[in-house]
């Protein structure tokens, strides 16, 4: 089924995003702006609130707190307005009273010694000094002969003594309220700024997460960011070119040259045992017609393996056929691995003595009773392809083995079952050892010369079939007592079903009969 392919849309529309720059940008400096009108409009009700002393108030009204000082007759601190600090010194210059520290204080004792030289002991006018960054002294001569010195900053004040005491000056406060609110302004419109960038990009976003996924039938989404959008519009043309792209490759290559390759390569088998037995039965018919019992025995076997080959070879086709339409089926069944090795016998048999090679089966009693969950006819025809690799390359002999290996604890909870395939001949290269099983590759030199050709797909697609299963192919040289290589062995790794022996398994029908027969390597 093709994938369908959106088409495509005009992406040239949407705000520029220097626009959208600039816009937010005016966005950060009015919320700036407002947090400061704000905190100074704060400020100025406190102020005409009365809570608040102008920052002017406490040099302009020095004289009348001097004067209400001098007519009070005591000093009372706490009389004092908070704008004001204070020093009382005595005529020997011992200070009474005071909240001054420090330079403030010693420079309130000079102002007072001043004023005792120039005054005659007796209550006098305020005189205001200037003190420099905005401060103001003034000193007062006091009716019991004290002088008071008088300390205000150009700051205002908070009225009450308690918030003077307890919080900081009217103006940090408006300041720090004009600094939090900026701060806050900023993040709001950057917070606003990240949203809407991301709901732009999330058209992206999801546009690269389908076409990851392989998922091409969509449309790709727009924004109100032109330059977004031709981003956008790049990646609706790149998916319409990657489904048309993966459309022929899924239907051109995945599904008919992998799999119609691979049949096309398992007819290999069948046509050997229908050509080789037909070429016996010709030799044999014309080079003697008063044959014996035991040779027209012969004939009929190899007669009744021709047959069987050209029956499994008619199947071959009408799979090959199924294959092309779409419609290979794969079904996987709990099966008897005895009954397993019974069929794959019988073929391999049928093969090795058109070849004129002697073939040994062997099993472990406990593979034989042993069930393992797998789609047979794929299983028995990788091992065929290990079989008839075997064959081309044997001097002699093949030897198929099956065996049960225990569970290693990696996934295998029921262990695994190996069906190995052995010859005589001159071995794997080391090169084939490391990629006998790739697709395509033939350059083996150590194995070069054998019977047939060779294209590079039985090993590959018997590895893939093990793979489908969740399990491997091995290749390894066989080794004698003296270092020497003696043959090659390919084997077949299977995971067994989690349970063993026939309860509740599905029954499998018998495999074919084995069948053994003796006949003469031809020269």
């Amino acid at each position: 089924m093709a994938v369908p392919i959106a088409p495509l849309r005009t992406r040239g529309r949407g705000a520029p995003l220097s626009w959208l720059i600039v816009r937010y940008f005016a966005y950060t400096v009015l919320g700036i702006g407002a947090a400061w009108a704000a905190s100074f409009a704060a400020f100025s009700a406190a102020c005409n609130a009365g809570m608040v002393y102008p920052a002017s108030w406490g040099p302009a009204h020095m004289d009348e707190v001097a004067a209400a000082l001098r007519d009070e007759g005591a000093f009372d601190a706490g009389a004092l307005p908070t704008a004001y600090r204070y020093a009382l010194v005595s005529d020997d210059g011992t200070v009474l009273d005071t909240d001054l520290t420090g330079e403030q204080l010693e420079r309130a004792r000079e102002l007072a010694r001043a004023e005792y030289a120039e005054s005659d002991g007796t209550a006098s006018e305020l005189e205001q000094i200037g003190g420099g960054g905005g401060v103001t002294y003034g000193t007062v001569a006091l009716a019991d002969g004290t002088v008071c010195v008088l300390r205000c900053e150009y700051l205002p004040q908070f009225i009450s003594r308690e918030l003077a005491e307890s919080l900081p000056n009217p103006q940090n406060l408006m300041l720090a309220a004009g600094c939090a609110g900026s701060v806050a302004a900023t993040a709001l419109v950057a917070r606003r700024a990240s949203r809407m960038i991301s709901r732009s990009l999330a058209p992206l976003s999801a546009a690269a997460e389908k076409v990851g996924a392989q998922q091409l039938d969509f449309c790709v989404g727009t924004t109100g960011v032109r330059e977004v959008n031709e981003v956008l519009a790049a990646m609706d043309r790149m998916r319409a070119s990657l489904a048309e792209s993966l459309e022929a490759r899924y239907r051109a290559e995945r599904r008919q040259r992998d799999q119609v390759a691979a049949l096309a390569h398992d007819l290999k088998t069948p046509l050997t045992v229908v050509r080789a037995n037909t070429e016996f039965l010709e030799d044999e018919l014309s080079g003697d017609a008063g044959l014996d019992g035991p040779a027209r025995a012969e004939l009929a076997c190899a007669a009744r393996d021709g047959a069987e080959a050209s029956e499994r070879l008619d199947a071959y086709v009408r799979l090959l056929i199924e294959t092309s339409r779409g419609e290979a089926p794969s079904e996987r069944r709990t099966v008897r691995l005895g009954s397993l090795l019974d069929a794959l016998a019988a073929d391999a048999r049928a093969l090795a003595s058109a070849r004129g090679l002697e073939l040994a089966v062997d099993a472990d009693p406990q593979a034989i009773g042993a069930h393992a969950s797998l789609d047979a006819e794929a299983v028995t025809r990788a091992a065929m392809n290990l079989v008839a690799n075997a064959v081309d390359h044997a001097a002699g002999a093949v030897r198929i083995s099956l065996g049960v290996e225990p569970a290693r604890g990696d996934g295998e909870p029921g262990g695994r079952v190996r069906i190995a395939v052995a010859d005589d001949g001159k071995g794997f290269s080391p090169a084939a050892l490391e990629h006998g099983c790739e697709r395509f590759y033939t350059d083996d030199a150590a194995r070069r010369g054998g019977a047939g050709a060779h294209y590079g797909i039985g090993l590959a697609m018997a590895a893939e079939t093990a793979r489908a299963h969740g399990g491997a192919v091995e290749l390894e040289s066989i080794v004698d007592g003296n270092g020497r290589v003696a043959g090659a062995r390919a084997s077949l790794l299977l995971p067994l079903a989690e349970r063993a022996g026939g309860d509740g398994a599905e029954p499998d029908p018998a495999g074919p009969v084995s069948r053994t027969r003796e006949r003469s390597a031809k020269p």
